[in-house]
């Protein structure tokens, strides 16, 4: 438990404090953070990551970084100095322009899993390809709900031509929302469209950012051309970056949990350094989509136990450097809404906010990121209120003692107490 302390007024001392025991979640000791940040600048340092784009390139060797055998070798001193440079906060504006919330510390706020490729509806237990409508009921769903607190781009319209997915499903939101979006683009060109129909309805996109773009490299320690691209034109203009490494533990990244972990961190800070290469002081939002191979099925699991220590760690990683934080959490692997649905996401939700993850990517989600559900949405909506009714604590008042004494020596009941109806 943490426990802060603020001074009240009581008839039991002047000097008599308030507590307020609030439950949090901690994994890994300082000297453990130190030596899974040393371990990953060692593998940044030696093995280097493969980038897929000669614009990316050239930004880096000109920085000084040298290139062998097709991998980028990144010195801990950049890596350092990158990490000294990336903002602790990032602050989210509305449509309207007025501050909404600011990425850092414990604020913890909760949006749907993005780009889901499949719907299920309520009357049917297969899932169908989404549609362009869909995702206008989806947006306009997160929009009234109260613990799903920005938007996404949810699902992929596929009543649209495939070279304009990525571009349409921010239109939705654009026209009836007001809440944050956390996107990202498919293409190289669809991120530079997408920042321009932003543009048209707020302005600079990068000023009082409304979105936040996603990037996801390519494990392990890869980078391909569409991803390190999006990475680079958001940087330059500003843009808040959510750096989304998806080690698959036992396939593309080591079986084992620390294993796993480090890989993660060099790749992260791999995404950390290149943006601020590019444009020191770019935002950037440290985050993660972990996940294990089932060698019995050949499937991918994301919320077993082994990939929520994964992201309990790495954001432990993250919060070292006092840096904005993301995971996948509060979504299931199972295919309907049932009782795993309910247990997994539950689960999840607790974990996040406990944890004090910033952005929390997942209410909605079933089989594994693949496929939305507006019902397990309103469902997921009430377990994020819950866990962050309970992550928030209690302030244990000793004004209640005042109250106990005067209930019980008037006579009188705490239903009809001022203290109770305030």
């Amino acid at each position: 438990m943490d426990i802060t302390y603020t001074c009240i007024n009581s008839k039991y001392g002047q000097s008599r404090c308030n507590l307020m025991p609030r439950p949090t979640l901690s994994l890994l000791s300082r000297d453990e953070r130190e030596i899974l940040h040393e371990k990953a600048l060692i593998l940044l340092e030696n093995i280097g990551v493969a980038i897929d784009d000669q614009r990316t390139l050239d930004i880096l060797k000109s920085a000084g970084l040298s290139y062998e055998k097709g991998r980028v070798k990144f010195p801990r001193d950049v890596v350092e100095w990158a990490l000294r440079k990336t903002p602790k906060e990032v602050t989210l504006y509305s449509r309207d322009g007025k501050p909404y919330a600011t990425l850092s510390g414990d604020t913890v706020l909760f949006n749907p899993g993005s780009a889901a490729s499949g719907i299920l509806d309520c009357k049917s237990t297969d899932p169908r390809e989404p549609l362009l409508e869909d995702l206008f009921k989806f947006s306009l769903v997160v929009e009234y709900l109260e613990n799903i607190h920005l938007q996404s781009t949810a699902l992929i319209p596929y009543d649209v031509p495939i070279e304009l997915r990525d571009r349409i499903r921010l239109y939705p939101i654009l026209k009836i929302s007001r809440k944050p979006i956390i996107t990202g683009a498919f293409t190289i060109d669809g991120v530079i469209d997408m920042l321009k129909m932003l543009e048209v309805v707020i302005g600079d996109p990068g000023k009082k950012p409304l979105a936040v773009f996603d990037v996801c490299p390519s494990p392990p320690l890869k980078w391909s051309r569409i991803t390190i691209s999006n990475l680079v034109d958001c940087a330059k203009r500003g843009i808040p970056i959510e750096i989304i490494p998806m080690p698959q533990l036992g396939a593309t990244a080591p079986a084992t949990i620390g294993g796993a972990l480090i890989q993660h961190h060099a790749e992260a800070l791999s995404g950390i350094t290149i943006a601020q290469l590019v444009n020191p002081g770019s935002p950037i939002i440290y985050g993660g989509s972990p996940c294990i191979l089932d060698m019995r099925y050949g499937s991918l699991l994301i919320t077993t136990p082994e990939t929520l220590l994964v992201a309990t760690a790495y954001v432990e990683l993250a919060k070292h450097f006092s840096l904005p934080t993301h995971t996948y959490m509060c979504l299931s692997d199972t295919r309907l809404i049932d009782f795993q649905a309910g247990v997994e996401s539950s689960i999840g939700a607790l974990v996040a906010t406990l944890r004090k993850i910033n952005v929390v990517s997942g209410p909605g989600m079933i089989e594994t990121e693949n496929v939305q559900s507006l019902e397990k949405l309103v469902l997921d909506d009430d377990v994020c209120g819950y866990a962050l009714r309970y992550s928030r604590g209690f302030n244990l008042d000793l004004e209640s003692m005042d109250v106990i004494e005067h209930v019980v020596n008037k006579g009188k009941t705490f239903l009809s107490h001022r203290h109770t109806l305030r």
